[in-house]
Order: structure tokens, then C-alpha cells, then sequence
């Protein structure tokens, strides 16, 4: 089994969050704000790694993809996020659509099998583990 960690930091400066990915500074901000929110770069992961992942099968099974553009859209209901019990603080649905040119026949295999193997996808649609470790400073 080979493992890869993948690391990310931020910090709160007023009302956005600077993230740390690499090297590169990305502003992450709350709904309605001028930066992008944590819901958005969840989706921008989603369809970028859904798009690279056929990129990358197609790649290895030599299917020639002449391009590859989608659209990607989350409904989130934000009375959760502000405290209903009722209903989910997060994303309660995920649509993809995507448009793929290649005269490959094989092009369809790739497609399911790019859902089967994308990581977004999977991390999306199962139970993650998640543990948050606190440290309070006074």
C-alpha cells in the first residue's frame, strides 16, 4: 500500500481564511463575500479531479481525448450552516455535467471507469474519517 498525505494551512485574517496549498495562498471567505467560498473550492476539486482523473485513464489505455469541459453545481440549504437541526450545514447535492470529444470507441469505458477511480468522487460519496484536534490558547 502506498499512502500520500496531503497538507493544507490557514489562518483567519478578519472575515477570510488565507490557505496555504503548496506555496500558493488562496482567500477563502464566507457566502456572499468577495472570495471564494469553502463550498465552491469543493466543487472546483470535484470537477477538476473528475476531468484529470478520464485525462489520466485515457492516458494509459492510449484513448486520444481531443477535450473535456464540464460544469459543476452544489444545492446547499443554509439554514443548516446557521443552526437548524433539521437540515445538513452542508452540501446536500452535487451535479456534474460534462461534455467529452474524442472519436475513440473505447471512450465510454473510460468514462465509467473514471468514476469508478476518481478520488473526489469517492471521498464525496463515503464516510470519511474526520478527527479535529483542538488546542485553545489563552
Amino acid at each position: 500500500m502506498t499512502t500520500i498525505t496531503f497538507t493544507a494551512e490557514g489562518k483567519l485574517e478578519r472575515d477570510k481564511v488565507i490557505v496555504d496549498l503548496n506555496g500558493t495562498e488562496i482567500r477563502v471567505g464566507l457566502l456572499g463575500s468577495d472570495n471564494p467560498t469553502p463550498e465552491e473550492f469543493c466543487l472546483a476539486s470535484a470537477i477538476s479531479c473528475l476531468i484529470l482523473t478520464v485525462y489520466y485513464i485515457a492516458r494509459e489505455k492510449g484513448v486520444v481525448i481531443n477535450s473535456i469541459e464540464g460544469y459543476i453545481e452544489g444545492k446547499m440549504d443554509t439554514n443548516g450552516f446557521q443552526g437548524s437541526k433539521e437540515v445538513p450545514p452542508g452540501l446536500l447535492e452535487v451535479n456534474y455535467e460534462l461534455i467529452v470529444e474524442s472519436e475513440d470507441s473505447r471512450i465510454s469505458e473510460i468514462l465509467k471507469e473514471a468514476e469508478e477511480r476518481c478520488p473526489m468522487r469517492d471521498t464525496l460519496t463515503r464516510s470519511v474519517k474526520v478527527n479535529i484536534n483542538w488546542k485553545i490558547k489563552s
